[in-house]
């Protein structure tokens, strides 16, 4: 049984992974977190508290014992302020085992529910707090979800990395709003992933060893405080951290491809993402008209893309009335070609800001710290930002299930940032009394955010199959994270592009898609907006392929033989996805002269694809560190020819691969023998 309850313990393992947790008199701690492959013991503080939060302004820990604290060198003892009720296990219908460890809070009348999730397949566990307030109003506020003093050999020996990218100092290593932290000992050679699922700018780490907390994970309490005013009988569910050992060198393949496959597990369900995107934007911005989009609907078709999105343009100021000098019949006949071309029709709309019904429902829009409407970007204009915790949620919510019915839209593209900006232009939250869904400016951060989740759900209860995109503008954020992966099942998350190829090229549009990539799933992310201009059109989509490939350009000036390549892609990136998921990813090479990657199914079915760059040699050496055994057959997909046959163990080993002398790269797919 992965659940194991006694009357003072409660044990949440599998064959690769114990986490065992103490419910005595103190309250509840973690006193075990051990490894089952590598038979070690991380736990370093078995008598440190299981989370924290604040209710009102009371500290509730759910353990505590009188302490000196390094911090002050104050005697701290928090109290007993937790009562246990009771202990409760079900097993969730993707497989996994949940338990609930719950508390009454007497002094407060509250409720507080500790709970952790186990699959049986992962060396790791997710947790978070459910808290009742049962029977008057309570403030929410300072709460650590995951408190875990805990890591493979010393913590001296230890390094700690951001996104598992960036190397911080072990002192506060991760104090911000990091998404992923991964605590790694060089010298055993294992770690852990430590992931935190809120979103945007409420989420927050604060690591420090010598604390009894050591790594604690929650949300804001500083610039984007986090709060929630809970009335009598509502409850509140905290976002989740996520927990994941693991064995191998700091940036080992299965290692990432495990948490990848635990963060995959908590988001919402993607049938749809089998194939090129197709965007509008670039470079026609808004010039955009009929007869341009029917012909571009054509050459997407021609290249066997699966999506064509229709960005800005296609409305005027006059409650996003359809512009009937660019769309004299409206958007129907786009949507219906799209369709009859076998593609998915994908439609951009704003929502963070009232473009498009300028000076409308003035009570909507968010006030800034003087009390005046907040401006949209560097404020030129008449445009101002919407608070989503408002009736502007339920207004956008009707407005895309109207659009839905009307032209069969299967993506939306939701756009411009209104909680904090991604290039750091905006002040956070609203400082409105007389908003709808939200009290003032302490918890106007957190009301918005779920009345996001709350406008998704709207819309998602009428169109189940419809895939929503909150684009970084939206979500607020540079960098994408677990909780935007969250809250949309497609994440665009850069405008980067090759437009101006003297400012940016594919290649260091790459090395920032791997960043993205390195630990998230890599299905879920739209990385950029690399355009197809006729000028190295084969590299941009096999650079979008990092992700799920996101394109723009004019293609009607791409080449025949271009368009027979890129087809070629586009087909064997299609019917690899439709057997499986391409879940795993490993990163062939980066910071080199040559880079590459690969993604392959679990069974070992994939891509390769590597880039030459200003490499001069005109061989490489590629293993692919976890494929399974077997015979494979290796296709080079831009001749459509094959190569040669491999067994797992010579990819495991290294195969030399040679470069064209007319190539920029390669793109490869590799099958097992049935």
């Amino acid at each position: 049984m992965p659940v194991k309850i006694s009357s003072n313990s409660v044990v949440i393992e599998n064959e690769l992974f114990r986490r065992e947790l103490a419910v005595d008199a103190g309250g509840l701690r973690t006193v075990s977190i051990f490894n089952k492959k590598s038979g070690r013991e991380y736990v370093k503080r078995p008598d440190a508290a299981e989370f924290q939060l604040t209710l009102n302004a009371t500290v509730i820990v759910s353990y505590s014992k009188p302490e000196v604290h390094e911090l002050d060198g104050n005697m701290r003892d928090d109290g007993r302020l937790l009562k246990l009720e009771n202990i409760d296990t079900k097993t969730s219908p993707s497989g996994s085992e949940i338990v609930k460890v719950s508390f009454l809070c007497p002094s407060f009348s509250a409720k507080i529910k500790a709970c952790y999730e186990i699959y049986p397949d992962l060396p790791g566990c997710s947790k978070w707090l459910e808290v009742e307030s049962l029977d008057k109003e309570l403030r929410l506020h300072k709460v650590f979800f995951e408190l875990l003093n805990a890591c493979p050999g010393e913590f001296a020996d230890a390094v700690f990395m951001k996104h598992g990218l960036v190397k911080a100092q072990p002192n506060f290593a991760a104090n911000g709003d990091e998404d992923i932290v991964q605590v790694h000992n060089a010298v055993l050679n294992e770690g852990l992933f430590i992931g935190n699922g809120a979103p945007g700018i409420l989420r927050y780490y604060m690591v420090y060893p010598h604390w009894p907390t050591g790594i604690s994970c929650g949300y804001n309490m500083s610039s984007a405080d986090f709060s929630k005013f809970l009335k009598k009988g509502e409850a509140f569910t905290t976002d989740k951290a996520y927990i994941c050992l693991y064995e191998g060198n700091v940036s080992n393949t299965a290692g990432a491809n495990i948490f990848r496959e635990m963060i995959r597990r908590e988001l919402p369900e993607c049938k749809n993402n089998d194939g090129v995107m197709y965007c509008t934007w670039l470079p026609f911005l808004k010039n955009i008209n009929e007869a341009l989009l029917m012909e571009l609907v054509e050459r997407a078709s021609a290249m066997g893309f699966r999506w064509f999105v229709v960005d800005d343009g296609w409305f005027t100021d006059n409650n996003w009335e359809m512009d009937s000098s660019k769309f004299p019949n409206g958007l129907k006949p786009i949507a219906d070609k799209v369709h009859q071309s076998g593609m998915k029709f994908g439609l951009w709309l704003n929502i963070g800001s009232d473009y498009g019904q300028i000076g409308s429902r003035p009570e909507d829009n968010i006030l800034d710290y003087h009390g005046s409407p907040k401006a949209f970007g560097f404020g030129a204009g008449k445009t101002t930002t919407r608070c989503f915790a408002t009736e502007h949620r339920d207004i956008m919510a009707e407005k895309l299930i109207s659009l839905a019915k009307e032209y069969g839209v299967d993506y939306f593209k939701l756009d411009f940032s209104n909680i904090c900006s991604p290039y750091g232009i905006m002040s956070y939250g609203c400082t409105s009394r007389e908003h709808k869904h939200h009290r003032d400016f302490s918890d106007s951060v957190t009301e918005q955010y779920l009345s996001m989740m709350q406008m998704r759900n709207a819309v998602k209860t009428q169109f189940t199959d419809l895939v929503i995109d909150f684009s970084f503008e939206a979500f607020g954020m540079e960098f994408p994270s677990i909780g935007a992966l969250r809250y949309s099942e497609l994440h665009h998350s850069s405008n980067m592009s090759t437009m101006k190829p003297e400012t940016l090229k594919a290649d260091k549009i790459r090395e920032t898609l791997y960043q993205y990539c390195n630990l998230l799933p890599n299905e879920r992310i739209l990385g950029s907006l690399i355009c197809l201009q006729n000028n190295r059109d084969v590299e941009h989509v096999l650079t979008a392929m990092v992700g799920t490939p996101l394109v723009a350009g004019d293609l009607r000036k791409i080449s025949p033989d271009t368009v027979a390549q890129i087809k070629n892609i586009s087909s064997t990136l299609k019917n690899l996805i439709n057997e499986n998921p391409l879940s795993e990813f490993q990163l062939l090479a980066t910071g080199q002269k040559w880079d590459g990657y690969a993604r392959y199914q679990k069974n070992g079915n994939g891509i390769i694809c590597i880039f030459r760059n200003s490499f001069k040699e005109e061989t490489v050496n590629i293993s692919l560190d976890e494929i399974p055994a077997g015979t494979y057959v290796l296709r080079d997909i831009l001749s459509d020819t094959d190569i040669a046959k491999y067994s797992g163990e010579e990819f495991r080993n290294g195969i030399k691969f040679k470069f064209s002398s007319a190539s920029s790269c390669m793109a490869l797919v590799f099958r097992k023998l049935k």
